[in-house]
């Protein structure tokens, strides 16, 4: 029996025997970056390798996309018959490396399959046994293969065999220093033999013998594999370079499909709309692969985050790819493929449900760093008690861009906790790579023969899904213990995103009433927000060329959107000017609005004007200044000021924090240790710098005083405390500002940041016995608790949250409010907000451009389910809008009852409205939707306004009335006569 070294040595051999009678060529035609030659291809066989190339390239043959060139794909399959191959090379390599541009040696070359699945079987059963360690089965295999090889004993290898074998396989150092010591005098000697009938004998001896071992040792296990190539929308290259990775990756695993009999999965229908457009030829081929169900499609418009963008987001990441595939495919896709997001929302499993899929499935939740992931094959339980199969995949070597190797086989099925469920595994390069490889193909083929490692079956997603039974469950969301700076990185990105989602929400519901809903301009915009929340792009973790794209795209959607929003109040309300309130939430209103004109009973701000005023729910009225029932007063001492409005008793100290928040309505102190307080932390989480958050990151920190504490602004409608602090090169400019009659004190906040790897922070401590905290989240919101008990509660030291974060105890709370920020620390009665970071890496300008928000301290009566920091967040996020018209607007719409709508659209298929409302308080009720003209018809529907949702509806008049559920999401498609 030989020994692994001996054997390794004689399967480099194989594998260089496999390449028969090579040809190295030149390229017929070199431009730039693009080279053509004509082949003459005599058998199935047949290949073309391009070798010593730097970039990546689409291949063309006969002038139609057909393969890639990348490091992991070298080896191009050519049909019989004489064919021009092109290649057009980008000058990026797979993970964003920027290369200048080589083509490369093109060489003609015949493949010995019988060579080369012997190379793969014996490499296979090599990489087994030293990962099973098991002294008898490894005793059994090595033998076996060493009586194999006996049978095709090492002859002769050219030169030219050897090259090819050393840039195919990056085979080890001692074999890469052969060719070049064969001199041309030798190479008679060096020469090819052309019977490789031996390897064809050697392979059927290996599988006869590789048959006994399995009746002996048996199989455990199955495998499930499915093709996959992860492609991230953009990350260390921009947006261009991904429409080109698709091109390439799409045409490679399209003709390795005319060769194998395997099953891919790809996710984003964007990607599928781009092919569409750039080269249908290659779209029509899969939709017959699609047809074929070999080409299987996953849902979402693309990998997109879930735990920084609205449900609506979610809604239409949903809405707009499962109708494409509909429409293009003839089918919806069953599975909502995210494995690389990072974390999930508890509400994704509806949104999953309700958007058409059957079944959810990611890789990241084993990125944790504290706390393993206990299921593999579970249900997720949504919020409102509904459920979806889910599958957790990839854990061990490879995880989603696996390549088939046994030691990735052997430690994934070793990780794999349910036994009795078969095992998903993707292979197939990524980001670029080019998906699977025939090199994978034939080791599933040798794994399938090998004793002990699990059956393989090469059946896709659908073929898991239906053999999967889940029996444990998981209920909440899906936090992973990494990637915790991503909820604040690239501030600017996240303030873009908060405005471009809140705009369009307006500019559906005003265009919607007025009837100038454009339904294809309204997706438009909807698809650029889509495509800018992909998982490494709204996150911050993608390189500064993406965001000089995602920026100015975020601006132009929120000027075209805020465009359409004036083209339906001005057909609603006539030209004329008269100034117009208008409020384009569900309930009435009192609150401050800033107009360049000057108004009896407003105040002179910065900038124009400030007024108070009331305007209906969803209708828009006449600008009407209201004076307060008790002015805001302001007191100055030497070490302190106080803001008062007869509802807060606001006191600030020298250093510019505040020292004590009285809630004058009730009598007590909300703050107990301080509020405001500002501390900046060294962060340098090391290779993930923009992704994560260290555990220990307060150990570096530094607490900022203020400099300068001005008053400026003395009421009656504002009271105004204007702070700066200087840090290294850094300054937060910060306006403390209390209003008559309001009980919010607001932080309007200006940060410029120049120093690296920062994050900055503001603390607050509040006198609330809170044993849980509560932030919203898509359709609803998300309960954890406020102390760090177990590992996976301390493990959440930083985590999402949107409009709010709420600490209540049994009938009194306090919320913190923003417009704009992510990140959020809560430890006891301590909630910490993060305001910036600055990483290095991928992007070294993250956060350089200044950056304004606001967050508000609300104390309140009663808890967070009463509501009020839910309305509250919704009208800090969504300011009255001031036009100026020729008359009112009654309102419009109006919800009784305690269902949030977040979304008023028109339909996709006819001119129905369209309502997506939710419910957050975890109670069940009755709610009437009230419009301002007769209601013909009404429906609950799906997401994709596809398919009736059982659901008992009255329509009575102007109004629909409706039981709801605990945490539903509902969508309502209502007609108006």
């Amino acid at each position: 029996m030989r020994t692994h070294q001996e054997l390794e040595s004689r399967l480099n051999y194989v594998l260089a025997s496999s390449f028969k009678r090579p040809t190295f060529l030149k390229w017929e035609e070199a431009k730039g970056n693009v080279g053509k030659v004509n082949v003459d291809s005599t058998g199935g066989n047949f290949r073309l390798m391009v070798v010593d190339s730097a970039g990546s390239a689409l291949v063309k043959l006969d002038g139609r996309p057909h393969f890639e060139i990348d490091r992991y794909h070298i080896s191009v399959p050519v049909p019989v018959g004489r064919h021009e191959v092109s290649v057009e090379f980008s000058n990026l390599m797979d993970f964003g490396e920027k290369v200048e541009v080589n083509l490369g040696t093109p060489v003609a070359v015949e493949r010995d399959f019988s060579a080369l699945r012997l190379w793969a079987y014996g490499s296979s059963i090599l990489d087994a046994v030293r990962s099973l360690k098991d002294p008898e089965l490894e005793e059994d295999m090595l033998s076996l293969l060493s009586k194999a090889l006996a049978k095709a004993p090492f002859r002769t290898v050219s030169r030219d065999q050897l090259i090819l074998a050393v840039k195919a396989a990056g085979l080890p150092r001692w074999v890469e220093r052969f060719p070049a010591s064969i001199e041309k005098d030798l190479e008679p000697i060096y020469a090819e033999e052309e019977d490789g009938s031996r390897f064809e004998k050697a392979l059927l001896y290996l599988k006869e013998g590789l048959g006994e071992l399995r009746r002996k040792y048996g199989k455990r296990g199955l495998l499930i594999a499915v093709g996959h190539a992860h492609i991230d929308t953009a990350w260390l290259w921009n947006f261009d370079e991904t429409r080109r990775k698709v091109h390439r990756t799409f045409s490679t695993v399209l003709t390795l499909m005319d060769r194998y009999d395997f099953h891919h999965v790809q996710s984003a229908s964007i990607y599928y709309e781009w092919l569409k457009e750039d080269h249908p030829e290659l779209f029509q081929r899969i939709k017959e692969k699609v047809k074929e169900g070999k080409w299987e499609l996953a849902a979402s418009y693309v990998e997109t985050d879930t735990n920084m963008v609205t449900g609506e987001s979610l809604a239409r990441q949903l809405l707009y790819s499962q109708r494409f595939f509909l429409r293009e495919f003839g089918r919806l896709a069953e599975v909502l493929w995210l494995p690389d997001t990072f974390g999930f929302a508890s509400t994704v499993p509806e949104v999953a449900r309700l958007g058409g899929a059957k079944a959810f499935a990611t890789h990241k939740v084993f990125w944790n760093d504290t706390n393993t992931f206990p299921y593999n094959v579970f249900h997720w339980v949504a919020p409102d008690g509904s459920k979806i199969p889910a599958v957790a995949f990839g854990h061990g070597k490879g995880g989603y861009n696996s390549d088939f190797s046994a030691s990735s086989v052997v430690e994934q099925w070793r990780g794999w906790k349910e036994k009795d469920q078969p095992m998903l595994y993707a292979y197939g390069y990524g980001d670029g790579g080019g998906g699977p490889t025939e090199e994978m193909l034939l080791r599933a083929e040798a794994i399938e023969e090998l004793p002990v490692l699990p059956k393989v079956s090469l059946g896709g997603v659908s073929t898991e899904l239906s053999k999967i039974s889940p029996v444990d469950q998981w209920r909440g969301e899906l936090y992973v213990e990494t990637h915790r700076g991503v909820f604040t990185s690239h501030s600017a990105m996240k303030y873009l995103n908060r405005r471009a989602e809140l705009a369009l929400r307006e500019a559906e519901i005003w265009s919607s009433i007025a009837g100038t809903y454009a339904r294809e301009r309204f997706q438009r915009l909807w698809k650029v927000v889509l495509k800018d929340q992909f998982h490494d792009v709204l996150p911050g973790s993608a390189i500064r060329d993406v965001y000089k794209v995602a920026y100015r795209e975020l601006e132009e959607v929120i000027n075209e959107a805020e465009s359409l929003t004036g083209e339906a109040l001005s057909k609603l309300l006539g030209s004329g000017d008269q100034l117009v309130a208008c409020n384009s939430l569900q309930w009435s209103r009192t609150d401050y609005v800033k107009v360049n004109a000057e108004l009896e009973g407003g105040q002179e701000v910065e900038g124009g004007t400030l007024v108070r005023t009331t305007v209906p729910p969803m209708g828009c009225s006449k600008l009407s200044p209201s004076q307060p029932t008790t002015p805001v007063r302001v007191e100055e001492g030497d070490d302190w000021i106080v803001l008062d409005n007869g509802l807060l008793r606001v006191t600030l100290n020298q250093s510019g924090e505040v020292e004590s928040v009285v809630d004058l309505r009730e009598g007590r102190q909300v703050i107990k240790g301080g509020g405001n307080r500002i501390v900046v932390y060294e962060n340098v989480p090391g290779p993930n710098d923009a992704w994560d958050v260290e555990a220990s990151y307060e150990l570096a920190s530094t607490h900022i005083k203020a400099s300068h504490v001005e008053v400026t602004a003395r009421g009656p409608l504002m009271g105004e405390v204007t702070t700066i602090r200087k840090f290294g090169r850094n300054e937060i400019e910060q306006k403390v500002r209390l209003l008559a009659d309001s009980d919010r004190l607001d932080f309007f906040t200006v940060v410029r940041m120049r120093d690296r790897e920062l994050m900055v922070k503001a603390w607050f401590d509040f006198d609330v016995n809170a044993e849980n905290y509560v932030v919203d989240a898509p359709f609803g919101v998300t309960e954890r608790p406020t102390h760090r008990n177990t590992s996976w509660e301390a493990a959440r030291f930083e985590a999402p949250m949107q409009k709010f974060v709420d600490l209540s105890e049994g009938d009194y709370g306090v919320s913190l409010l923003n417009d704009g920020k992510y990140g959020v620390a809560v430890k006891g009665s301590s909630v910490g907000i993060t305001l910036t970071r600055t990483p290095i890496f991928p992007d070294p300008a993250t956060d350089l451009e200044e950056t304004k928000f606001t967050y508000s301290l609300l104390p309140h009566r009663g808890t967070w389910r009463d509501g009020l920091p839910v309305r509250r967040a919704w009208e800090l996020n969504v300011p009255l809008r001031v036009v100026r018209a020729s008359s009112d607007l009654p309102s419009q719409l109006s919800v009784e009852g305690d269902l949030v709508l977040e979304a008023v659209k028109i339909g996709e298929d006819d001119d129905s409205v369209v309502l997506r409302l939710f419910e957050f308080q975890n109670r069940r009720g009755n709610c009437v939707l009230r419009f301002n003209r007769p209601v013909s018809a009404a429906e609950a529907t799906d997401l994709l306004e596809l398919n009736g949702v059982q659901k008992k509806l009255r329509v009575e008049g102007n109004s629909v009335s409706l039981d709801y559920g605990n945490r539903e999401i509902v969508t309502l498609k209502v007609r108006l006569g």
